[in-house]
Formats: C-alpha cells, structure tokens, sequence
C-alpha cells in the first residue's frame, strides 16, 4: 500500500533524523520598526508646497516694498504636531537664492529657492496649514525627490546662514519656544 492506507489518507513520512528548527516563520513583513524620520508630521509630507502671502512670512529687513500677494513655499521638515518648516520660492534670481531648474509647476517659470528656513510666521507663531493664510497645493505640484533633497542639501549645508537654519530646524523637533 506504500505511503497511502486503506482510506486514501497520506501517511507521515518518516523522520530523517534532522531536527526541525523552532524558529517561528513570518509572512514577509517585517516587525514593526520606529519610523526612521520619527519626529515628523503623518499629515503633510516633506516637499509638499503649500500657497501663502508675504504678509504672513517674516519680513526681511533689506526686502522689496512690495510684497506679494500669492507666493509657493516649500515643505523641507515638520514635526508631530504639523509645524512646518519651509523655504520660500522665487522667481527672480537674487542674492541668496538658488535655482531649481527641474521644478517649473505652478507658475511655469523658472523657480529659485531662498537659503533661509522658516519656522514662524510674522506674529511669532508655528507655520501650519489652516486653509487661510498657509493653504496646501494638490499633490501635483509637490517637489520630487531629488528636488527636495538638492533644497535641503543646500539650505542645511552649503550657504552662509546653514548653522542658522539647522538651528530653527533643531528648535522646531524640540519643541522649544
């Protein structure tokens, strides 16, 4: 009758004297990890823009009188409680801006950032997105990748003012006011 009995079940096969390992076996996924950026908003992903006014935006002291109306801003880091810090667009090239040639949504120019990050807004406050004076752009127009990774690199680590801007960048993950 061989491995099958009378009733057509399959019988066991003989044990071939190796120990069967106790390890347990997992589906594929993997166990659950902190999340590596840890200490960032779940709502509004790096590289996000979002759509505000000058008026909104600290004022720079040697700054243009006219401020305008709609300007991008850029979504470099957060933290758990969605305070934002961002990076202004421009459209002009001027002192201490940076081209972004890859990046022409929006206004279908060509889009400099400036070198300086903000994490307050003209009263003092975090930056959040409340739908009135910082309002969030479709997804569409988000930065890609290496996009947001040029910005970075370059406001964090190669202008003058980069240890000011890891600085506030530190202040907003802690929290301190």
């Amino acid at each position: 009758m061989g491995l099958f009995d009378l009733f057509g079940k399959k019988k066991k096969a003989p044990k071939s004297g190796k120990p069967k390992s106790k390890a347990k076996k997992t589906s594929g996924k993997k166990a659950h990890t902190k999340n590596a950026k840890g200490n960032t908003s779940k709502r509004y992903p790096n590289g996000r823009t979002l759509e505000t006014a000058d008026k909104y935006l600290p004022i720079i002291a040697r700054k243009s009188k006219d401020p305008k109306e709609e300007r991008r801003i850029i979504i470099i880091d957060s933290n758990r409680r969605d305070e934002l810090a961002v990076v202004r667009f421009s459209t002009k090239n001027q002192p201490n801006t940076t081209a972004l040639p890859t990046y022409k949504k929006g206004n279908k120019k060509a889009s400099y950032f400036r070198h300086f990050v903000e994490i307050q807004d003209n009263e003092g406050n975090a930056i959040k997105v409340d739908g009135k004076r910082f309002k969030e752009n479709s997804r569409r127009d988000d930065l890609t990748p290496d996009e947001l990774k040029k910005v970075k690199n370059t406001v964090l680590y190669h202008v003058k003012q980069s240890q000011t801007n890891r600085e506030a960048i530190q202040k907003l993950k802690d929290g301190r006011k």
